[in-house]
């Protein structure tokens, strides 16, 4: 069954990050991302504008942490410190940003529009309509994505 929503390939999530963190970067498919119970990670949420959920986009920290650090230029050092620590907070601002431009992979001129509408740490109480999208999602796509200088993450885009 085809998804309601566009899901961007490799090759237009790799075109973005390039465009916006100004560096190289290598997008790869891979198997569906799989958290461990307590392992945290990022969802940002996708809503039409009557308010319905038709995607979200799960991101291991690293990822969030990275791209992040990579959108403000901050040296790979303290990134990688941020990275041990484990503190998503000081991030959270700039991935936002991040996946704020990337609603625009997720609309096209023949569906409902989609915008951001908010991003959740996990573990963690999430909005109505997210968990059942993660749970059963119409499609999906797993990629691995490596930053030149920040190093790689894993982000998972999911649509109704």
């Amino acid at each position: 069954m085809p998804a309601s929503f566009p899901v961007p390939i490799q090759e237009d999530i790799r075109d973005l990050l390039v465009d916006l963190l100004g560096r190289g970067a290598a997008v790869d498919k891979v198997s569906p991302l799989v958290l461990e119970e307590d392992q945290s990670a990022v969802i940002a949420e996708y809503r039409t504008d009557d308010g319905s959920v038709g995607a979200v986009c799960l991101v291991d920290t690293e990822f969030a942490i990275r791209t992040a650090g990579a959108l403000t230029m901050v040296p790979p050092a303290a990134v990688a410190d941020t990275l041990r620590k484990g503190d998503l907070a000081d991030a959270l601002e700039n991935f936002q940003e991040i996946v704020n431009i990337l609603a625009q992979l997720l609309n096209s001129p023949k569906t409902s529009h989609l915008r951001l509408s908010g991003v959740h740490v996990i573990p963690g109480d999430l909005p109505d309509g997210v968990s059942s999208l993660l749970a059963q999602p119409q499609f999906r796509r797993d990629f691995a994505v490596q930053i030149d200088g920040y190093g790689s993450g894993r982000i998972s885009l999911l649509v109704n």
